[in-house]
């Protein structure tokens, strides 16, 4: 068993560095690891599986998930969704999930959206015609208006796509497939959450968008442990490294593993901490913040990097001038 899963229930904690302050400079980040851990991730707002969290509640309130962009004819994707237009699969935006496009679909090669729900049941037995809505976004909002798909495909699985006209044809610019442990909210700007529980006590995000010209771009992603066993696995390829959590209250300490690499063999994590209370609601206490210093100090002797909740604000400010990512901060 790879981490402690008796929290059945536990609802995943927002993460606060979503919402990265602004003005903290790209160049803050040089110094924010942590020498001498003494600050816990800030605090949390509760979320449960399936609903998005509290920053990207506010985004979807103001941008509108699915809305309507405004001033649009609503006829540049009419053939797309009458089906008498097809659409270009390139390959790229491919989100890993429980299904892919990429199992059923051939690079270069165009298909109706029909054809594309009816291709992906060769992966899962889908008893039911999908349940199809089509809706308009603006990726980097620019002005130019974007076809949002989300396709229910069965009662538990379901698959969103983000297709935007090029020239004269249309393109697959993003694709990613749901279950009922998961779930995706796509905003009108373009940008994406999605996450789910790995398991009862572990929750993930992933931050992501599609730019003015259609390219996909992952922004960053977290994964909330909360309660440790006797030790914190991290896994890479073969090898596991196991950092013991004797003599620190561990059924009290939540770990933060960011990342910015979405393909999970290629990540080059970092983390932080934070402590909560039997009700789950994060506090700081002296005994906490000493645990957190000790549990940092084994994290860093296994060569793992650190920062307090002000570093990760710069870590991710910096990623997000690096990358253009328009969200809210």
């Amino acid at each position: 068993m790879k981490r402690n899963q008796k929290m059945a229930g536990i609802a995943v904690a927002a993460v606060a560095a979503a919402m990265v302050m602004a003005g903290c400079g790209a160049n803050d980040a040089e110094n924010a690891t942590w020498s001498s851990i003494d600050t816990p991730a800030e605090s949390k707002a509760e979320n449960t599986t399936g609903k998005t969290t509290e920053a990207a509640s506010e985004s979807t309130a103001e941008n509108g998930a699915g809305n309507a962009v405004e001033n649009s004819d609503g006829q540049t994707y009419a053939d797309v969704e009458n089906g008498t237009a097809k659409v270009k699969y390139t390959g790229k935006g491919d989100v890993p999930g429980y299904f892919e496009l990429s199992q059923v679909l051939t690079v270069g090669e165009s298909y109706t959206v029909n054809e594309i729900c009816d291709a992906l049941k060769k992966i899962e037995d889908f008893q039911q015609d999908a349940e199809i809505t089509y809706s308009k976004v603006d990726c980097g909002s620019d002005g130019e208006e974007e076809l949002l798909v989300e396709a229910q495909l069965s009662a538990g699985f379901g698959l969103d796509m983000i297709i935007k006209k090029i020239n004269d044809g249309f393109v697959i610019c993003y694709d990613q497939s749901t279950t009922e442990r998961s779930y995706v909210t796509v905003n009108a700007d373009g940008t994406i959450e999605s996450g789910g529980a790995s398991a009862a006590n572990i929750h993930d995000v992933d931050y992501a968008y599609v730019d003015a010209s259609g390219e996909y771009k992952f922004f960053y992603g977290v994964s909330e442990t909360l309660s440790l066993m006797e030790t914190y696995d991290i896994y890479k390829g073969d090898s596991v490294t196991s950092i013991s959590t004797e003599g620190i209250d561990a059924e009290h300490m939540a770990v933060l593993e960011y990342y910015f690499e979405q393909n999970y063999e290629e990540r080059n994590s970092f983390y932080s901490f934070y402590t909560f209370d039997d009700s789950y609601s994060e506090v700081e206490t002296e005994a906490g913040k000493a645990d957190i210093a000790e549990l940092g100090v084994r994290f860093k002797d296994e060569g793992f990097q650190i920062y307090d909740s002000e570093g990760i604000k710069a870590v991710l400010n910096e990623r997000a001038q690096e990358i253009g990512y328009p969200g809210r901060f």
